[in-house]
């Protein structure tokens, strides 16, 4: 069993890379990419000049190669151009200085006490070119080499806008691209040159943003592999300050929550969505398999028909138009006729309850646990409906075949209860097919109902994976995706496991 768990151990971990690439890929070769929208404008004062593109892509992370952008949404950015790395068991942090020097501090929503706002490193970048963004204004002393290049012996980053630049200064243009340690800029008139910089290059940033490394901690030198001048030198011009999926950091919401950690985000919504889905999967699986029992043994019984004629039912009937009459007839028929009716959506009640409600009859208080109760009453309805039409049926599939099996007929010929033969030796066994099937449910536990979520404008993460795809925010996507290939991964194994708990015949060995 443990060399099993090894070997899939291994397994799932490649599952899970190329998963990872496939949902990588797919979602970042669509032509024109999400910028092009903005080359398209017809209007001098709103078009984008090439200056905010380049700044927009670097935001975005558009600007690397596309085996290289797959790279940093994995492992991060802040190891490109990174001349010192933290050793030790979790990151260096410290508190956030603002400009002032003074620490950044903020509200803690849950106990509403004042709190600093902490940074965290690996990596640290000395003052260089890996600080140097799409759009700084500089000002560069050093020599012309040609008509467009010049040799760098000092940067001044974004200095004032007003001032005027001294005498000594040979370019005064906009940083348009990092091309490891060749700084591509382009002036008013957007000529392009090329600033060559060298390790005896200085630069000089503004007050607060020119912050040295912390003296504290065990640091160690990788100038010379990740640095400006260091092998992967090239890339220093990527130097960010994301950790990477790998490392628990989802990026920023690009449409849905602008400059929100898609972390964030998704926390936000999952709690709304394991409530709605363990529900029905609970309440599902505690009808379903009796039924599915009840069925196999009065085979052909009126009861029989009853329960096929309903899976039948659920199975054919459309979610979306099942969610829409339930709220068409428990809403807005209720309503009409006077009777108490249900909500239409959402997690809970934002003010009082509208009169005739359910909720206003029962007095009850907005955000209580009874309030949520209510509100998923219709769509964990649908939702076990569905589920368990498709699983009574399976079960009932699975003991008919157990039921024939010699071991059964043995157990009935040795004198056994009815009850034990159907319980013990037969239902064990006819577990395993509909483990398969529930094991499964777990990626979908996360995931949530897309279409119930929309229909309920229930605010879960199938909701949520919708409205990202509707607006082009793909962090959001992605980071659904992939987190969902680990809980199907994860899902297969714990079925394999499950098996060997039902099934005493099977073992990994």
């Amino acid at each position: 069993m443990t060399n099993y768990l090894i070997r899939r151990a291994f397994q799932m971990v490649l599952v899970v890379l190329l998963s990872s690439l496939a949902i990588y890929v797919l979602l970042n070769v669509a032509p024109g990419g999400p910028l092009s929208g903005l080359r398209l404008s017809a209007d001098r004062k709103s078009r984008v000049s090439d200056t905010d593109i380049a700044r927009l892509e670097a935001y975005l992370g558009l600007d690397k190669p596309l085996a290289l952008r797959y790279i940093t949404w994995l492992l991060g950015d802040d190891w490109l151009g990174a001349d010192w790395v933290y050793v030790g068991l979790g990151q260096y942090s410290r508190e956030r200085l603002g400009r002032d020097g003074k620490p950044i501090t903020t509200i803690n929503q849950a106990t509403g006490e004042r709190e600093s706002v902490m940074e965290y490193f690996r990596f640290w970048a000395d003052p260089g070119v890996a600080q140097l963004n799409p759009g700084y204004l500089l000002w560069v002393i050093g020599t012309k080499v040609d008509t467009t290049h010049v040799q760098a012996d000092h940067i001044r980053v974004k200095p004032p806008t007003t001032a005027q630049a001294p005498d000594n200064v040979v370019l005064a243009a906009q940083v348009f691209k990092v091309h490891g340690s060749t700084i591509e800029v382009s002036d008013l008139n957007n000529v392009h040159y090329m600033v060559e910089v060298s390790e005896s290059t200085t630069f000089e940033f503004p007050e607060g943003e020119e912050k040295p490394r912390p003296e504290e901690g065990r640091w160690i030198n990788v100038s010379g592999l990740f640095g400006a001048y260091g092998l992967l030198g090239r890339f220093a011009g990527f130097h960010g300050d994301n950790h990477g999926i790998l490392r628990g950091d989802f990026g920023f919401s690009w449409k849905l929550s602008p400059s929100q950690p898609v972390t964030d985000l998704i926390k936000s919504r999952l709690g709304n969505t394991i409530l709605l889905m363990t529900t029905a999967s609970l309440i599902s699986l505690l009808i379903a398999i009796p039924i599915g029992i009840y069925s196999a043994v009065h085979q052909y019984s009126t009861a029989d028909y009853i329960f096929t004629t309903f899976a039948f039912f659920g199975s054919a009937m459309p979610v979306f138009w099942f969610g829409l009459m339930l709220i068409l007839v428990f809403t807005y028929q209720f309503k009409t006729w006077g009777l108490p009716y249900m909500p239409s959506g959402g997690v809970s009640l934002v003010r009082s309850a509208p009169a005739g409600s359910l909720e206003a009859i029962m007095n009850i208080t907005p955000g209580s646990l009874v309030d949520r109760v209510i509100h998923i009453v219709m769509p964990g309805a649908m939702l076990s409906l569905l589920y368990m039409a498709g699983w009574s049926r399976y079960m009932r599939a699975s003991m008919l075949e157990v039921l024939r099996q010699d071991y059964v007929r043995t157990a009935r010929a040795k004198g056994l209860a009815e009850r034990m033969v159907i319980l013990k030796h037969a239902m064990r066994n006819a577990l395993v097919p509909i483990i398969t099937i529930v094991v499964f449910e777990i990626p979908g536990i996360f995931g949530g109902a897309t279409l119930t979520e929309t229909i309920f404008s229930y605010p879960g993460i199938g909701r949520l994976y919708f409205d990202a795809l509707g607006g082009n925010d793909w962090p959001v996507v992605m980071a659904i995706l992939f987190i969902t290939a680990i809980l199907v991964v994860i899902a297969t194994l714990l079925g394999d496991i499950l098996y060997t708990i039902v099934d005493p015949r099977i073992r990994f060995n």
